[in-house]
């Protein structure tokens, strides 16, 4: 073979890998354009799930009640307009929203105005009931007896009988209103401020005060007095209390799976230090935790500051009469004010099933 030919056939060589890397620098310089706009895109869906507002939907996708009460109104505005009154009945998603998915996750929870990750409602089965005034169902109280071996052949069985007391527990509503102006009603963020902060939040704290300190009319006692009091013979720390009324609760047949604390209080059990000065919880500037050795964390503002609520919540359960319902109208001259009144209700009914199957612990005084 000639120089001439292999020298042409070099040339060839070169000005195709010249003609490859041209094509490859494009194409990579495609890529990491399409890489920018995509990552430009994943910041701007990342920035509108944390920024903060009543719309703000988290990883779950769900419309927060605001929103909802705003797709309802935006749908019947005309019917408003004529009749100047609406009802709108919230049908909310089932998952329940605890410390372990807060900032991860924000749904309405169960037809229930949860709002924030406070309330003994968040760790509380729910079911729904309609059409109900009241709820009648039997509370077990003990056993007398109890099995035993048989001492032979023919010989006589063990007696067992529990004993239950019946129970007669009536609904409870829980409601409030705010007013908003009627320009308000036209502007989405007003009116989902209005319901998700205002309304749902405000009837959230009442929900839960109710059912941890209980109500006069109509009369039901509160997780407070139904649940069995127990001072910690051995452990002044919170933590460990509530360790050990796990342990007195399993000796007794149940199994505890939720513990509730005051907020304040589960600070002290989330930032407790050694001797050395290191956190027990783990490295500074990790998550706090948010569970207590296997138990499901919910904080309740209610709990008995310095106490803590250990529950078996398998006998414990929150019955939903009327879902969280929403009503816009118009109250005495407030047509001429240009004011409108929300109105905001739940109904429910808190059942017990079992003494025994919660309690209220302190811990062992300081030395």
């Amino acid at each position: 073979m000639s120089y001439e030919s292999i020298n042409g056939a070099l040339v060839g060589i070169e000005s195709e890998l010249k003609s490859f890397t041209d094509r490859a620098e494009k194409r990579i310089e495609a890529l990491s354009r399409k890489q920018r706009e995509l990552s430009d895109e994943l910041l701007e869906v990342r920035q509108r799930q944390s920024a903060p507002g009543p719309e703000a939907s988290g990883l779950s996708g769900h419309k927060s009640i605001g929103a909802q009460v705003w797709a309802g109104m935006e749908s019947n505005r005309d019917l408003l307009a004529k009749t100047k009154s609406l009802r709108l009945e919230i049908k909310a998603a089932a998952d329940l929203i605890t410390t372990d998915n807060v900032g991860k996750v924000v749904s309405g929870g169960l037809a229930l105005p949860l709002g924030a990750a406070l309330g003994i409602q968040t760790g509380l089965p729910a079911r729904e009931v309609s059409g109900i005034t009241s709820f009648e169902y039997s509370r077990y109280t003990g056993v007398q007896g109890a099995a035993a071996v048989q001492a032979g052949e023919g010989g006589a069985k063990a007696p067992i009988r529990p004993d239950f007391t019946p129970v007669q527990q009536a609904a409870i509503t829980i409601a409030g209103f705010t007013k908003v102006s009627k320009q308000s009603l036209s502007d989405s963020a007003e009116l989902k401020t209005a319901i998700d902060v205002t309304l749902q939040r405000s009837i959230a704290q009442a929900l839960d005060d109710t059912l941890v300190n209980g109500s006069a009319t109509p009369a039901f006692e509160g997780f407070n007095t139904l649940g069995t009091s127990y001072t910690s013979l051995l452990y002044p720390s919170l933590a460990d209390a509530a360790s050990e009324a796990v342990a007195t609760m399993q000796e007794a047949g149940f199994q505890p799976n939720v513990v509730a604390f005051r907020p304040s209080d589960f600070l002290g059990v989330q930032l407790a230090k050694t001797t050395e000065g290191e956190y027990l919880a783990g490295p500074y500037l990790q998550p706090l935790p948010e569970s207590l050795r296997g138990l499901r964390v919910v904080l309740s503002p209610n709990v008995p500051s310095g106490k803590v609520m250990v529950a078996d919540t398998a006998y414990l359960e929150l019955l939903v009469v009327d879902n969280f319902s929403v009503e816009v109208g118009y109250v005495n001259d407030d047509f001429t004010k240009n004011i409108a009144t929300i109105l905001g209700e739940v109904r429910v009914i808190p059942t017990f099933r079992a003494v025994g199957a919660a309690r209220v612990i302190t811990p062992k005084a300081a030395a």
